[in-house]
């Protein structure tokens, strides 16, 4: 039986983040990383990994990240039960802990859609050899269908598209990405996928499979039956919660494992991260679906320095969603509230657009469009959300605007507050986006209180 101050179980982002989060702050501390996968890879390149990337094999997390940065015992195994503080592995092996991490993630899910389980129907799994099989299946294929339009789905479509492929998504709500993204920027990210040659069905369900053991079409709701041999279905995911119904630990089927405001569990001594703990809304402080890398790793940090007494004091309310996708050539970022969850929630804003270039002059090599959308809170000014879409530039400006929203920046501060600007790398001082938006919602209070 082996003995370790910490044991994480878990390969993916949160998991390594917290074993080299609690290696730098207890330095002398033994830390073993339990994983049941023999190769990890990058959750959010799997898509990747169907076109851009050369091969599966080319988004792994490297084990030197476990055993090298973070001083830890990487062990291929599976926890398949506990007695006290003993975890009992598949291999029969025993091992003892003072702390214990749970970084199991989620699992995707999978609708009760008739024939699901034919050939060619495949879901998102984070496996190596799975992957590998969709791919090859992929290029052997001639029609595929994707079931669900959030990130994973779009992204996929653009991935199969430059195979050349004919690829249909079906999305049950009026636009792709509806939980994240207000329809005018839905609606630029569809006419993307369609001038790419796509087909878009919106409004509507796969009913069933149909096909003789191997998939052949996919029926939809209305009757309606379109040409598959291959079908990827990306409707989300629920958290991995096997380990806490084993453990006894509070959790929700569906939002996850409960945990309190420092990651701890039910339970004296279990901490969870990442996908499988619950997370609440910044906003609303109700339970959320949104599960995201980043938040993965800003969990893992926090509760590997954490682990035997509180050194980091959690500074953020909670999940934000901050999003960012690149379809084509053009970069989609959103964070915080989109306009219409803003209408849902009841609450008085004002909208600040910038349409503009990302580099100055316009000319400049390398210059993209930029469009920017805030969204105030009416009496506060605070700033409550943003969305964009242009260049690459929009990965890094939807960081800077979630600092800006977590930090409850008012439209005065985003108004005067100092920027560093180069014609090479951003817009143009007298044309920069976040302030001439932020202006655009100025102005709007203006005219507001003048009526």
């Amino acid at each position: 039986m082996k003995y370790f101050d910490v044991v994480i179980i878990g390969g993916g982002p949160a998991g390594v983040s917290a074993a080299i989060s609690a290696h730098n702050t207890y330095p002398a501390k033994s830390i073993a990383l339990i994983r049941k996968e023999e190769i990890a890879l990058i959750p959010c390149g799997i898509p990747y990994t169907q076109a851009t990337l050369p091969d599966v094999l080319s988004n792994t997390l490297p084990d030197g990240l476990v055993t090298q940065k973070a001083g830890a015992e990487l062990i291929i195994d599976e926890v398949i039960g506990r007695k006290a503080n003993t975890l009992h592995l598949k291999s029969g092996e025993e091992i003892t802990y003072s702390k214990l991490v749970l970084a199991t993630g989620s699992i995707p899910s999978s609708p009760p859609i008739e024939g699901i389980d034919k050939e060619g129907s495949f879901l998102i799994q984070k496996d190596v050899k799975y992957l590998e099989k969709l791919r090859a299946k992929m290029l052997d294929s001639s029609d595929i269908v994707i079931i669900g339009g959030g990130y994973i789905g779009v992204e996929l479509v653009d991935e199969f598209l430059k195979h050349n492929k004919k690829v249909t998504i079906v999305e049950l709500q009026n636009q792709l990405l509806p939980a994240t993204m207000d329809f005018e920027f839905a609606n630029k990210l569809e006419s993307i996928l369609k001038e790419r040659g796509a087909n878009i069905v919106l409004g509507r369900y796969v009913k069933s499979l149909a096909g003789n053991g191997q998939v052949e079409s996919v029926v939809l709701d209305d009757g309606t039956e379109i040409p598959a041999d291959v079908v990827v279905t990306c409707v989300g995911c629920k958290p991995n919660i096997k380990l806490a119904e084993i453990f006894g630990l509070r959790h929700d089927p569906r939002y996850g494992i409960k945990v309190d405001e420092y990651l701890r569990s039910s339970e004296k001594d279990v901490f969870v991260i990442g996908d499988a703990a619950a997370k609440h809304d910044f906003f609303t402080g109700e339970l959320t679906d949104i599960r995201l890398a980043s938040t993965a790793m800003a969990e893992g940090r926090l509760v590997g320095s954490n682990l035997f007494e509180i050194k980091v004091i959690r500074k953020y309310r909670g999940v934000l969603g901050s999003f960012s996708t690149k379809i084509g050539n053009t970069a989609f970022g959103i964070s915080g509230l989109t306009e219409l969850k803003a209408k849902e929630m009841n609450l008085e804003y004002a909208v600040g657009e910038a349409i503009t270039v990302d580099r100055h002059p316009g000319m400049v090599p390398g210059a993209s469009p930029l469009h920017l959308k805030l969204i105030f809170a009416r009496y506060s000014h605070v700033l409550l959300g943003a969305e964009m879409h242009g260049g690459d530039s929009v990965g890094e400006l939807v960081n800077m605007l979630s600092v800006m929203i977590l930090n409850k920046m008012t439209d005065m501060d985003i108004d005067t507050m100092q920027i560093g600007t180069h014609p090479l790398l951003t817009a143009s001082p007298i044309a920069y986006p976040v302030i001439t938006a932020t202006v655009d919602a100025i102005g709007k209070w203006y005219q507001a209180d003048v009526t």
